[in-house]
């Protein structure tokens, strides 16, 4: 058998650093919600049927690491009490983010293979690295004066500075780990039947209420929770019900 050649290595490394920080461990009652940059919503959740430590994996989507994640927890029943509404973070910093990480990633996933693997050689390599750490450099000054807009401190900004230039695929994710911080007080169901368009949550409902059905497996016949969980999902097949037909 051939090993592989160190410029495959090389570039598996990267694709699997990327993968790696960008994928998150949840709680069954956790979630996220993602938002393009134009404000459209998606509702996701962990690995059903897998947990790593207890908790579901969760890897967003790879080729989308300039749209912010914002973790929720979910209280998993109708009486769940009022809980302040959450209003996002505007979306302007996050755009100006979004063409350096791009850049980003076309410094490592373009220039630097395009080196290893064509005539251009040490040429791409030195392009890529100049244009990844001009763009960090930039992404990272851009992020220290919006800290406040970003509701970040200096010590955070800090740490995503060292992070990112000393581990360059750790860079990509600026966007995600900048939106993880936000700490939203609002239930997770509650901002998804929010923020999501209406036929998007239609289309999500159907996993909301199988998310019930796992929770009630799991729990004792007959205690207060599982009766919760036993209205909690009635009420959802009900809206599910009177929902419009999605076009």
């Amino acid at each position: 058998m051939i090993a592989p050649h160190a410029e495959v290595l090389l570039l598996a490394a990267m694709v699997g650093l990327y993968l790696y920080d960008s994928a998150r461990l949840l709680h069954a009652n956790e979630g996220v919600l993602m938002a393009s940059l134009g404000g459209r919503w998606s509702l996701h959740f962990g690995a059903e049927h897998f947990t790593l430590r207890g908790k579901e994996p969760f890897v967003p989507h790879p080729l989308l690491p300039h749209r912010p994640l914002y973790p929720f927890q979910w209280k998993q029943q109708v009486a769940a009490g009022a809980a302040p509404r959450w209003t996002p973070p505007p979306f302007g910093p996050y755009k100006v983010l979004a063409p350096m990480v791009w850049l980003m990633a076309l410094a490592l996933f373009g220039l630097v293979p395009l080196g290893l693997f064509s005539r251009f050689g040490n040429v791409a390599i030195a392009a890529g690295i100049v244009l990844f750490y001009a763009a960090a450099l930039l992404a990272l000054g851009y992020t220290w004066f919006q800290r406040r807009a970003l509701a970040l401190s200096a010590r955070q900004v800090g740490a995503l500075a060292f992070e990112s230039l000393t581990c360059p695929p750790f860079a990509l994710n600026l966007v995600r780990h900048i939106s993880w911080h936000t700490q939203p007080p609002e239930e997770l169901v509650s901002a998804g039947r929010r923020l999501l368009r209406s036929d998007d949550w239609n289309a999500t409902l159907p996993t909301v209420i199988k998310r019930i059905d796992n929770a009630i497996s799991w729990e004792a016949e007959g205690t207060p929770r599982a009766q919760a969980l036993a209205a909690y999902q009635a009420a959802l097949h009900q809206e599910l019900e009177t929902c419009p037909p999605t076009k």
